[in-house]
């Protein structure tokens, strides 16, 4: 073996030492920092008695859809059951999306408070050179940012998701690519609730609705605004106004740029106060999703 590739192997094996810890520092280390986060991201089970209660409402509704029960009987030559593993992947989908949505809002969390601590204190990071310090702050920053964006597209697609189970719940359609949460919410109340009086009473139903149609920072219409502004046009970051520089006057759509602002970035403090409000209205209305579900299902018995 040559010195040459000597070297290289003994920088490659150092390269995975440093892989190996970073993936198991990070997590330890959100671990250790969430309880002290401030406001704390929430979880799915606050709004429900307990964890185990949760579960077992879920379980309990993709069974019902004919999904796999947890624990299956069968008798030996006999015929193997046949189940519907469909509601079973949608929930499961949603779910674990939750807690996709909670592990971006945390690492952007993290490195806000990483952030913040280099800032003020210059001890923290033991380098001498001020252009290599202000290089790894930019880097820190920008991927809060890139931890932000990513928090607030998998918070609209949660929607999605949940907009796919209840279209199997109400219509039996099952595809993972029709529309979205707000248009499922309309297929229902144009198809079911004129028909359905105890669907347009249910609490759930009122509260899904409300959320759906509100444009203020803990509703649906803005969250997908933010979400789409985004994906298509704009990065995540503080807007800087520097009109005064301007050497020309532009010609723009008005309420275009209305809208960008009511959407602009605001402080990274700020970003992270919208996330966790979006994060805690999607563990709010899980219960809601799940009430509308198990309607569903007793509509169906009764028909």
């Amino acid at each position: 073996m040559t010195d040459g590739t000597s070297e290289r192997r003994d920088r490659y094996e150092k390269a995975l030492a440093s892989a190996v810890e970073y993936v198991v520092m990070e997590a330890l280390s959100l671990s250790s920092l969430e309880e002290f986060f401030f406001p704390a991201p929430a979880k799915l089970a606050q709004y429900s008695s307990s964890p185990e209660q949760l579960q077992r409402d879920v379980d309990q509704i993709i069974e019902q859809f004919g999904a796999p029960p947890r624990l299956i009987i069968t008798i030996d030559g006999g015929p193997k059951p046949k189940y519907d593993v469909y509601p079973a992947a949608a929930m499961q989908e949603l779910v674990s999306l939750f807690h996709r949505c909670r592990r971006a809002t945390t690492r952007a969390q993290a490195f806000l408070i990483g952030s913040h601590l280099l800032n003020s204190k210059k001890e923290v990071l033991e380098v001498s050179d001020d252009h290599i310090r202000e290089i790894a702050l930019n880097n820190i920053e920008s991927i809060f940012w890139e931890h932000a964006e990513t928090g607030f597209i998998r918070l609209a697609s949660f929607w999605d998701r949940a907009g796919q189970l209840l279209d199997f719940a109400f219509f039996g359609i099952r595809q993972f690519d029709r529309d979205g949460f707000s248009a499922v919410m309309d297929r229902i109340k144009n198809n079911k609730v004129t028909v359905d009086y105890c669907l347009s009473q249910l609490p759930a139903w009122a509260s899904l609705r409300v959320f759906q149609n509100s444009e203020k920072e803990d509703g649906l219409k803005w969250l997908l605004r933010r979400r789409n502004l985004v994906v298509h046009s704009l990065y995540l970051r503080p807007l800087h106004e520097d009109g005064d520089k301007e050497l020309f006057d532009s010609e723009f759509n008005y309420l275009d740029m209305a809208l960008r602002k009511k959407l602009a970035p605001g402080t990274p403090a700020e970003e992270i106060t919208r996330l966790n409000i979006q994060l805690s209205k999607a563990a709010e209305m899980f219960p809601n999703v799940l009430e509308l579900c198990r309607h569903a299902i007793d509509r169906r018995r009764r028909n």
